[in-house]
């Protein structure tokens, strides 16, 4: 049974990066750096080697001494950005908390990825350019990683909610959850919250796909019978 846990997520990205995805090497940091923000900026296609060597202040040469191509230095900068995110999944990584909010937690934290991870964001929303970048370096790697996605969601559900689903129930509901994929760029638009911060309008939109519209979350009740009792 796989373990959900950050080394294993590293270790898929080493699996398909080689060793030097953690490399500290302060030109490549500002070639990703440059690369990331020109990519968000302008696109994929419309960014050339050229700008992003003279963004990050390094000889055109120096970019080819790090990564192989374009589509390599998109797939790093992208690695680079879900170490962001790994941080941010902490608690949930290292099993620090309880299994009925783990699947709240993980997509309240989806919901506010093209805030805190805008390359990540455009790649899970489909974003043409990058995908077809990315299938041209490895074509296997989207598909590959839209079942990982789904496997560690249903484990999520399966937890939350044990044994209330069979095993095609929980991928479908898995795959639910992942087309909110499709949504993170909208969510950044202030209208579409209704003015509210982008945290406070996840944290209520976990709250209705995970809780549901009826039943309240497990700390509410609890809170309840506090009050019930102090009665």
């Amino acid at each position: 049974m796989t373990k959900w846990t950050k080394e294993h997520f590293l270790a898929l990205q080493r699996q398909f990066l080689g060793d030097d995805v953690t490399s500290k090497d302060r030109k490549r940091a500002r070639i990703l750096k440059a690369a990331t923000e020109l990519f968000i900026a302008q696109g994929y296609r419309k960014t050339s080697v050229d700008e992003i060597a003279q963004r990050a202040e390094v000889a055109k040469g120096t970019v080819y001494l790090h990564f192989e191509n374009k589509a390599d230095l998109l797939m790093h900068a992208v690695a680079l950005e879900k170490q962001v995110l790994f941080t941010k999944l902490a608690p949930l990584l290292e099993g620090t908390l309880p299994e009925e909010e783990r699947l709240h937690f993980y997509v309240r934290a989806l919901l506010t990825i093209a805030r805190d991870l805008p390359l990540v964001a455009r790649l899970l929303s489909g974003d043409n350019e990058l995908m077809v970048a990315l299938e041209e370096w490895n074509p296997a790697l989207l598909a590959i990683g839209q079942q990982l996605g789904e496997e560690w969601l249903a484990k999520l559900i399966d937890d939350a909610a044990p044994g209330e689903h069979d095993a095609a129930a929980l991928r479908e509901r898995a795959n639910v959850l992942l087309s909110l994929r499709w949504l993170l760029g909208l969510l950044l638009d202030e209208r579409v919250r209704g003015g509210r911060s982008l945290d406070a309008f996840a944290d209520t939109m976990a709250d209705v796909l995970v809780y549901g519209l009826v039943h309240r979350p497990p700390q509410d009740e609890g809170d309840d019978d506090d009050e019930e009792e102090t009665e």
